[in-house]
C-alpha cells in the first residue's frame, strides 16, 4: 500500500477481522463515540497482529474501537499488510 487508503476512522462492515502490518506503518487505533475521531490514537507496532470486532457481530455490535491506516501517501513509504476476515457461510445467521 503506498497510498491514504483507509485514512479516515472506521469500524469494518465485516463481523471480525484480523490485521497485521508486516512493513511500514502499522494500523493506527483509538476509542471514539458518536463517530468522532478518537482524542487519542494509538498506533500499533509493526507485525503485531489485532483482531478487531465489525459491525457485524451478532452481540452488541457498536464498539468504541476504531481504526484507520495511516496517512502516507506522498512520503514514498509502503505498506505490507494482510487482512483476514472470518468465514461466513451464506446460510448462517450473523
Amino acid at each position: 500500500i503506498s497510498t491514504n487508503a483507509c485514512r479516515k476512522f472506521h469500524r469494518d462492515a465485516v463481523t471480525a477481522r484480523l490485521i497485521c502490518t508486516y512493513r511500514g506503518s502499522a494500523t493506527q487505533i483509538g476509542n471514539a463515540s458518536n463517530d468522532q475521531d478518537p482524542h487519542i490514537i494509538k498506533q500499533i507496532p509493526s507485525g503485531t497482529p489485532i483482531l478487531l470486532r465489525g459491525t457485524l457481530w451478532s452481540e452488541h455490535p457498536y464498539s468504541h474501537l476504531v481504526h484507520r491506516s495511516p496517512p502516507i501517501e506522498g512520503t514514498g513509504e509502503n505498506r505490507l499488510l494482510l487482512v483476514i476476515d472470518t468465514a461466513e457461510s451464506p446460510h448462517d445467521p450473523i
